[in-house]
């Protein structure tokens, strides 16, 4: 067993893999130790330590939601397997959760993809800047001193724009990366609702955050209500998830509005961080006595909603990218272009 301990974090891939190895043994009956025991098999000896040392922690009384933590599942995916263990189809739930990963190892494969040839283009522009900076650049200076040619001119102030242009480019870089981060570290000093008020005001990131939150939204209560709880409790449940911070404090919120009397599509209307059909949905989902099954619809929905928007947002940037590397390769060409066809004329 010795040889099982030099073990390593699981990659999403293999998250993926044995959520759903353990999600098809246990609807096929075998208990979740067994289960455990016999996916082992299917993992290379440097992850059978961490795998070995988590169903240890359950055999010894740990629950399911420590042995997903121990191998440092995907956040997300806690999220399914914490109100699964306590109130649902654990099975299920491991499906749902390989599903996931698997849709994120699809994404980030598509982004390398369809980035890898801006990026490449990128770093060309790059190199020829740092040529056109070191070495064209200062030759052409130096025929403009041979030939005492006006250096007001707009061929001399274009070279010396181009010249300086990889250090604005990497300057307005450090000024944007050091704004944002000013701005993250002092939002992080707010609790997690007024923080979420702060970033759903940043226009690139807004329509995101509020479709991430009404699905998780969506997808937590739904489940608990599926399992029978009225919506008090399910809300007072959730306070007890960690996996997502902004959720579980919204949800004592939500929680406190009602016992106080007031609605839950009342205590959605002033709410921001969600998307206003929620509002519909819960109302639509009372009156019909089916909640549960409408939330996990939209949830389904808002799920799609966000991996559209992810592609979209690819689709726009990437054109933006190839028109700003096509300009500045337009530029250096020009650049090289206009200083000889003056310093011809003036021989």
């Amino acid at each position: 067993m010795g040889k099982f301990f030099n073990e390593r974090k699981l990659t999403y891939i293999e998250q993926a893999k044995l959520l759903k190895i353990l999600g098809e043994l246990l609807q096929k009956g075998y208990p979740l130790i067994q289960a455990i025991e016999f996916l082992t098999i299917q993992f290379p000896d440097d992850l059978k330590g961490l795998i070995y040392k988590a169903k240890i922690a359950l055999v010894e009384g740990g629950s399911f939601i420590d042995f997903a933590k121990m191998l440092c599942l995907h956040q997300d995916v806690l999220v399914y397997l914490y109100y699964a263990e306590k109130h649902g189809d654990l099975s299920l739930a491991l499906g749902e959760g390989s599903y996931m990963l698997t849709k994120k190892i699809q994404h980030r494969a598509y982004i390398r993809k369809i980035m890898g040839y801006p990026i490449f283009l990128i770093t060309i522009l790059l190199l020829i800047l740092f040529l056109f900076r070191n070495i064209i650049i200062p030759q052409y200076e130096m025929l403009f001193s041979t030939f005492h040619s006006n250096q007001n001119s707009f061929i001399f102030i274009y070279l010396q724009v181009i010249k300086r242009l990889p250090s604005i480019i990497f300057s307005s870089l450090f000024l944007v990366g050091l704004t944002a981060y000013g701005y993250l570290f002092a939002i992080n000093k707010l609790n997690s609702i007024e923080r979420m008020d702060k970033l759903i005001q940043i226009p690139l990131v807004k329509k995101y955050l509020i479709t991430m939150n009404t699905y998780e939204f969506s997808m937590q209560l739904s489940i608990l209500l599926h399992a029978g709880f009225p919506i008090v409790d399910a809300l007072k449940t959730m306070q007890n998830n960690d996996s997502r911070t902004f959720i579980k404090e919204k949800a004592v919120v939500l929680y406190n509005q009602i016992l106080n009397g007031i609605s839950m599509q009342e205590a959605f209307k002033n709410e921001r961080a969600f998307h206003r059909d929620i509002i519909f949905v819960i109302e639509h989902g009372m009156n019909n006595s089916t909640l549960s099954k409408e939330l996990a619809d939209y949830a389904d929905y808002l799920k799609e909603s966000i991996e559209a928007y992810f592609h979209q947002s690819i689709r726009i940037i990437q054109p933006i990218i190839l028109i700003l590397i096509s300009s500045s390769i337009l530029s250096l060409y020009i650049a090289i272009l206009f200083p000889m066809f003056q310093l011809m004329n003036n021989i």
